[in-house]
């Protein structure tokens, strides 16, 4: 009796979590992303809501985007409906939000309307999978040289996609029995087939592997326009998001791998050091937009012009397709009417020498002669005029500077942060073939009591004699106190052949590994390096190997300053028989890379393997 009731209270308990969020508050992405409680999408609310997502399904299988469907007015729900001959759409997370949406709610009620509706919505993405790789805006394509019908990385339209097949073939979580194997193995087909694309996408910037634009041309990949402020270039904004995403990719490919620290390295080396965008109000009291100084910073385009053979190249096939299209823009002032065609605008104003520059344009209806035209100043500039007499801008206006974003520190994170945490895992990755791997991180931590002895995945815990508690650092780290012993213990039966220490100084002097399984270190030994003059954290890596596989436990201490770790154990595998050389990087053969991506004939300071007697840093 005392079970049935404490299982009503539970279940009351449930229901009054899924009744106490009310939908309205939040965004369409955000209901279809999961942020109501769980027991809710199989409430009565989240059926009438999966009814309407049904009802509003476009015959070619998927939805049109911006549309928040869980609060349609009457009017609006009854236009979307008699629009359902109209193309799919996949920008703005369209479709696969709301297939996501739809797979919550099967999962709860195992209604087959839902299914069915989340199966067309699949088919209609694996036929408007281009025969190259990857998806455009729209399907059916808008035709006619449309930019909407390019390879589309702008608004994460591939990456959105390549996630969902992603989860769709694992055949977990949501997707648990929604689709058969076949239709798993298209989904990683798919995905490799992106994969593919993205690599071919990556500019050729005249012989250097560089980053991407925000849509590609089919055929030749090189970088095509969007909408008419929307120049061909190279994007800081799309690449700096489209590495993020690759680097979630589990065992990339080498082929992946090179594309990822090439593109990395071109964007750092195309930087305006120094800076950032700040928001202010101008002298016309209007929002406006500026670059200032800011150490540790950096800023870059999000259209970046092409240079060399690969911007003639570009440009030219970009003018070519404006003068085909033979459309013109006109424009009245001063009692004169000036008619100008989209293809002289584009080719007049484009200016070779300015390579490697932001370039802008601005996109104003009722300043049409502007379309396409080349920019080359962020901030006011004086007007200038033109070839036809008259006067046009050289420069953004505060509206245009602040409606969209045409500078930003996008890749910043990514170099800084995002780019050395995922070498890190690579190298793991690469050092633990013939290894078994037992991370110790934010990311497994289990306990909910954030106590002084900090319990891990695998029945791994670590404690201290001096009562610190835990807390996390940046990218999942762990912090660890200076001069505080602390033991890891070992759960039965586990022996750990190499350990492995990843992550940064938290302060502004150098801090090192003084002590690791009753062996002491110098200063000099196992650094890691302060904080650099703005702040920013190094990143390191220590691999170190006892003479004896350990059992039970081990203790380590780090001297001078705290700092934030990822510790790796890695268990040789019983059925192998690797052994790890003495003073060489496990594998031998594994590429090693620095912050520009050049391949190092060494491995990369900072890694390092001792044979129980002496350190041999790399």
């Amino acid at each position: 009796m005392k079970k049935l009731i404490f299982l009503c209270l539970l279940l009351g308990g449930v229901l009054d979590e899924a009744s106490s969020q009310d939908v309205s508050s939040l965004s369409w992405a955000n209901v279809c992303s999961g942020k109501m409680p769980d027991a809710w999408y199989g409430s009565e609310e989240a059926q009438q809501i999966a009814d309407i997502v049904l009802s509003v399904q476009k015959n070619t299988g998927g939805w049109m985007k911006n549309d928040e469907l869980h609060k349609l007015t009457g009017s609006q729900l009854k236009s979307l409906q008699n629009s359902r001959s109209e193309h799919s759409c996949l920008d703005n997370a369209a479709t696969t939000q709301e297939m996501r949406f739809l797979a919550k709610v099967w999962q709860k009620t195992k209604v087959e309307k839902y299914k069915e509706s989340f199966l067309k919505a699949l088919d209609m993405i694996f036929k408007a999978e281009k025969g190259c790789g990857g998806w455009s805006q729209y399907w059916p394509l808008s035709g006619g040289g449309s930019y909407q019908d390019y390879i589309t990385f702008n608004d994460d339209l591939i990456t959105n996609v390549m996630r969902l097949l992603q989860d769709i073939a694992t055949g977990k979580g949501d997707f648990n029995g929604l689709v058969d194997d076949a239709a798993r193995k298209r989904c990683e087909q798919s995905f490799r087939h992106a994969v593919d694309v993205i690599i071919k996408c990556q500019v050729d910037d005249n012989g250097t592997p560089a980053a991407w634009c925000a849509q590609h041309d089919t055929v030749n990949f090189l970088p095509a326009v969007g909408r008419p402020h929307e120049l061909p270039s190279i994007s800081g904004y799309e690449s700096a998001s489209l590495l993020s995403y690759l680097m979630t990719i589990e065992k990339p490919s080498e082929e992946l791998q090179q594309t990822i620290h090439t593109a990395v390295a071109w964007l750092d080396a195309h930087k305006t050091d120094g800076k950032a965008v700040e928001n202010f109000t101008n002298a016309n009291g209007e929002s406006d937009r500026r670059i200032v100084d800011k150490a540790g910073s950096a800023v870059w385009g999000r259209f970046i012009q092409l240079g060399g053979e690969t911007g003639r190249k570009t440009y030219e096939a970009f003018f070519n397709m404006l003068k085909s299209r033979g459309k013109s823009r006109s424009y009245t002032t001063g009692g004169k009417t000036y008619t100008y065609t989209e293809y002289e605008i584009a080719s007049k104003s484009y200016k070779p020498e300015k390579e490697y520059q932001p370039i802008f344009a601005i996109y104003d209806n009722s300043i049409a002669h502007l379309f396409y035209r080349f920019l080359y100043s962020f901030e006011d500039a004086a007007d200038e005029v033109d070839w036809k007499g008259c006067s046009v801008p050289t420069s953004l206006n505060a509206t245009r500077r602040t409606n969209y974003q045409f500078m930003g520190s996008w890749p910043l994170n990514v170099i800084k942060t995002e780019y050395p945490a995922w070498k890190q895992r690579i190298a793991a990755q690469e050092q633990s073939e013939g290894y078994s791997t037992y991370v110790l991180s934010g990311e497994t931590y289990k306990s909910s009591d954030p106590g002084t002895t900090y319990s891990f995945g695998g029945g791994i815990t670590i404690s201290n004699a001096k009562d610190k508690a835990y807390a996390n650092g940046k990218q999942n780290t762990v912090k660890f106190s200076a001069n505080v012993e602390y033991t890891v213990t070992l759960p039965a039966g586990m022996k750990v052949d190499k350990v492995q220490f990843y992550g940064y100084d938290n302060y502004d002097a150098d801090a090192y590994l003084s002590m690791f399984n009753g062996t002491a270190y110098g200063s000099a030994d196992y650094v890691f390096p302060a904080k650099d003059g703005s702040g920013n954290p190094t990143y390191v890596t220590h691999t170190l190997e006892p003479a004896t596989p350990i059992e039970g436990s081990f203790s380590f201490t780090l001297g001078s300053k705290q700092c934030c770790l990822v510790i790796t154990l890695f268990q040789k595998n019983a059925t192998t028989r690797i052994a790890l050389p003495a003073g060489t990087y496990q594998p031998a053969n594994a590429p090693v890379y620095d912050l520009h991506g050049n391949k190092l004939s060494t491995p990369a300071k900072g890694i390092n393997i001792i044979n129980g007697k002496k350190a041999i840093t790399k």
